[in-house]
């Protein structure tokens, strides 16, 4: 059944890209189809993060206020509180100190909203942004934190494509865009994503990453399979006007594909 929402006209779309890490592009279909990124880009956030621990700017101890009201990017914008449907329950209580390590473990284990916007008013969108272009992602944009609707209606917007997905975990898994400590740290975060779809079949002995996304009408699923570098396989799948359930059933079987054509679920 086709689903609209704010980023989906209920038409039904899918693209894909299956590569190498190390660049060898082994099947595409629309990869350059631009479509709303949704939580795939907290990639690029972690990545931002992972830059700041690596350069002593920050700390995985320090301490930060947890909360669930931000400011808005907007000039004059009331400060505005992440949606009640996004709200992590996970989180502690507002104004209750938290270490960052277990912020940036709710950003990418649980896809935290909250979490996302307090590591975003730490690293900044100009570094989040420079991530994406570094890894070759030039299509990709953070363009707000997340709940800002007085900024999402000015045209700030979160964009991908799936081929932008791909380049960006490759250059992740091959060490490019951080050192190899905070190239592990990385990729163990995302070894523990809870929303596991295009990695739902890859046993748990073979190395894995992803980090998913989704809203009405939008489903996307970018992950990582085998050793870290260039010889890792690297799936990227976008969706749109899917209802959640078929868009799931689409990312399981492209992944199971994927795996079964190019031998990763062995190795």
């Amino acid at each position: 059944m086709p689903t609209t929402g704010t980023h989906s006209d209920g038409v039904a779309v899918v693209s894909y890209q299956v590569r190498r890490a190390g660049g060898a592009v082994l099947a595409a279909r629309g990869a350059d189809e631009p479509y709303y990124a949704a939580s795939t880009v907290k990639l690029a956030v972690l990545v931002a993060a992972a830059r700041g621990l690596e350069a002593g700017t920050l700390s995985l101890d320090q301490k930060v206020v947890s909360t669930d009201t931000f400011s808005s990017q907007v000039p004059g914008a009331p400060d505005y509180r992440i949606e009640p449907d996004d709200l992590d329950d996970g989180m502690p209580a507002p104004s209750t100190t938290m270490p960052l390590g277990d912020v940036l473990e709710r950003m990418v284990v649980v896809s935290s909203n909250e979490a996302t916007n307090m590591v975003i008013e730490l690293v900044g969108l100009p570094a989040t942004n420079r991530v994406l272009q570094d890894a070759g992602a030039t299509s990709s944009v953070v363009g707000r934190k997340y709940s800002d609707l007085e900024a999402e209606a000015r045209g700030a917007t979160h964009r991908t494509t799936a081929a932008d997905l791909a380049a960006l975990m490759s250059a992740v898994v091959t060490g490019r865009l951080t050192g190899p400590e905070a190239t592990s740290w990385t990729l163990e975060l995302l070894g523990r994503q809870t929303d596991r779809q295009l990695t739902a079949s890859v046993p748990d002995h073979v190395p894995h990453g992803s980090k998913s996304g989704w809203v009405d009408g939008i489903r996307h699923d970018v992950a990582f399979v085998g050793p870290p570098g260039p010889d890792a396989l690297v799936v990227a799948v976008c969706t749109r006007g899917y209802a959640e359930s078929d868009a799931e059933e689409l990312l399981r079987a492209v992944g199971a594909l994927a795996l079964d054509l190019t031998g990763a679920r062995e190795r």
